[in-house]
């Protein structure tokens, strides 16, 4: 897997409030409840996504689960955040197929607040033909209505917000 793109864009800050460049660190990162962050690098036939967002964005809350009902929510969402197929549509053409995924549960903090972080890899058969990618994040997790979006591929770089009525970021071509 090569995350090695995505990296050097957090760590140049060309994902805005996410890097180094911003004064912060990638573990504490920015936490703005109902704003998840959204990192797409395509490079050659690999398409790299992450998302990163507050727990509460997922779930409804940010401390451990207190009770089963809780715990079968968080099983739930990581489940659901495993399926990067179905949270990330492209054009049919592309013949983008999920290779990995990675999902990190919360990591609870001293300072009640807790992120949700997952990366996706796909290998796409026909580059040229990946012009857009649809979030489906909104309809997945009602609590995110924030979307900034970065993009970086051979042919340029851009920075989007999208929302739960704009959910279609256009690759530079």
């Amino acid at each position: 897997m090569r995350y090695w793109l995505l990296t050097v864009c957090f760590l140049c800050g060309a994902f805005p409030g996410t890097g180094l460049a911003a004064g912060e660190t990638r573990s504490a990162g920015r936490h703005e409840h109902g704003s998840t962050a959204l990192g797409i690098a395509v490079e050659g036939q690999s398409l790299v996504i992450e998302l990163d967002g507050p727990a509460a964005n997922f779930l409804g809350f940010e401390r451990k689960p207190a009770n089963d009902q809780e715990k079968q929510e968080l099983a739930r969402v990581l489940n659901v955040l495993r399926d990067g197929a179905t949270l990330f549509l492209m054009p049919e053409g592309a013949h983008c197929r999920l290779q990995s995924a990675a999902v990190s549960p919360p990591d609870y903090g001293a300072d009640g607040h807790a992120n949700l972080e997952a990366f996706w890899e796909f290998r796409c058969g026909s580059p040229p033909a990946l012009t857009w990618i649809e979030a489906k994040v909104f309809t997945a997790f009602p609590g995110t209505v924030r979307l900034p979006a970065s993009v970086v591929t051979a042919a340029g770089q851009k920075a989007v917000v999208l929302t739960p009525g704009t959910t279609r970021v256009l690759l530079p071509q």
